[in-house]
């Protein structure tokens, strides 16, 4: 008799990351117009912001279902405005894990993008490269040729291990980092757009070893993670 096909239950999940106009002010400060979105301070001394959502999946974990990630896509219909009275390039990173990463871990992860140019899960990084689901990395540059405060991508590439999870929650994050904060001056603006992170795929039904070692696994990740 065949094996058994394991249960599937296809989805999409989704996390909204909303719009935010960054003000800077003297002294460093800077005043962001929408939530949950922060600046943090890097090992290095260096100013980053950052944005952290979440995805539910409890309801997954209560029936011992492991959720696979199969599509993946961020959603982002609008531009970056850099209006800074001296033009500069920043850098953005949005992606998916399966720990949440408290301020000491975003530092390290600001830290290893500054001085080793390593984003989360890949080479040079401090975060295990399992527990980035999906990543995308962007840098951008003011274009003098458009209108004022228009930007244009230099370069983009993603990243990520599209491992399966048995977390009860996803986190999504959006981080970026400026080419020279120094150089920023009171009342400059950065405008961010608004994005959609969509995670298309199945909650299956694995074997009972299987899935005990996959929350064993999760586990251990979790600890692994730098505090």
């Amino acid at each position: 008799m065949p094996a058994q096909k394991p249960l599937q239950y296809p989805a999409t999940l989704k996390s909204l990351c909303p719009a935010n106009l960054a003000t800077f002010g003297a002294l460093g400060s800077i005043n962001l117009s929408a939530g949950p979105w922060f600046d943090l301070t890097s090992l290095a001394g260096s100013k980053f912001l950052y944005w952290e959502g979440s995805i539910d999946l409890s309801g997954y974990v209560l029936k011992d279902l492991t959720w696979v990630t199969m599509e993946k896509d961020i959603q982002e219909p609008g531009n970056f405005a850099l209006n800074f009275t001296t033009p500069q390039r920043i850098e953005v990173i949005e992606f998916v894990s399966t720990t949440q990463l408290n301020v000491d871990r975003l530092r390290l992860i600001a830290d290893d993008w500054e001085t080793g140019y390593a984003v989360p899960g890949m080479m040079g990084s401090r975060i295990n490269y399992e527990t980035i689901i999906d990543g995308r990395w962007r840098q951008f540059s003011p274009d003098t040729s458009l209108a004022t405060g228009s930007a244009v991508t230099m370069k983009a590439a993603s990243f990520g291990s599209c491992e399966p999870s048995a977390s009860e929650r996803l986190y999504t994050y959006v981080m970026i980092k400026f080419d020279d904060l120094s150089s920023i001056a009171p009342d400059d603006t950065l405008f961010i757009p608004g994005r959609r992170f969509l995670l298309g795929g199945v909650a299956i039904e694995e074997g009972e070893r299987e899935y005990i070692m996959r929350l064993r696994r999760s586990y251990v990740l979790q600890e692994t993670v730098p505090s």
